[in-house]
């Protein structure tokens, strides 16, 4: 069994395009015409019976909780020295890694709110128009009116981590899973709107993050939940 091509494509968008351990840029332009790759997928526990850290009769080899994305110096390096690369010192750098990640490009989306955040963005009306904007979504750029209470705060914060998780997992189902996941969306917008709340939200492909590159481009979703009652939804329906 070889690593699948969703597999492959979650475990590099988690890992930002950089080594779990140097943190150095795995496809970078080497000049103006060509990109040079020099990331690698290692396995943290081989299905090789010689291979390192191996462990016999392992269920799956090639999933992504078992995949580390390095570059060439650091795969071979882990791979000769398993007295030090044990399985419990990869999968915490694994985690380390991606968390990282995450927490740079939630810090330069924050950072940069303003150069960002669009003047003018559409309500959202579909579960499928909210699942195309948060879609394997590299960052998430959120609001929402002041809350009231602890209830209130429980509820809309479940609701925008929902809508953060589907955007996470959409690259990895079927077509027939992504049409539930809209199915699910449409529900929470209807509740939503039920409770009084409206659904902002636009998508920005190509947002260039200067905390992490000054040339990759990253996709932001942005998602914004208004009351009702709130003026700046007031004059959106007087201008639609």
């Amino acid at each position: 069994m070889a690593i699948s091509s969703k597999t492959r494509k979650f475990l590099w968008a988690k890992s930002g395009n950089r080594c779990a351990v140097c943190k150095v840029e795995l496809i970078t332009k080497k000049t103006t015409l060509n990109e040079f790759n020099i990331g690698e997928e290692c396995h943290i526990i081989s299905s090789k019976p010689n291979g390192p850290r191996h462990i016999p009769d392992l269920k799956e080899y090639d999933i992504y909780e078992n995949l580390l994305l390095l570059c060439r110096n650091h795969h071979k390096e882990i791979d000769e020295f398993t007295d030090t690369y044990t399985e419990e010192l990869l999968r915490y750098v694994k985690t380390s890694h991606e968390n990282w990640i995450k927490n740079t490009i939630s810090k330069a989306v924050e950072d940069t709110e303003n150069e960002y955040k669009p003047k003018f963005i559409m309500r959202i009306l579909s579960g499928k128009e909210l699942l195309n904007i948060v879609n394997e979504a590299h960052a998430y750029n959120t609001d929402y009116d002041d809350i009231k209470d602890h209830e209130e705060a429980q509820y809309i914060g479940s609701i925008i981590q929902t809508f953060i998780d589907y955007g996470d997992i959409s690259g990895m189902v079927e077509a027939y899973d992504k049409i539930q996941m809209g199915y699910d969306l449409q529900k929470l917008l209807d509740e939503l709107e039920e409770k009084g709340y409206y659904v902002f939200g636009e998508r920005n492909p190509e947002a260039i993050l200067p905390h992490i590159s000054k040339t990759d481009k990253w996709t932001v979703a942005t998602i914004i939940i208004r009351k009702k009652e709130n003026p700046e939804v007031l004059i959106f329906f007087q201008n639609t």
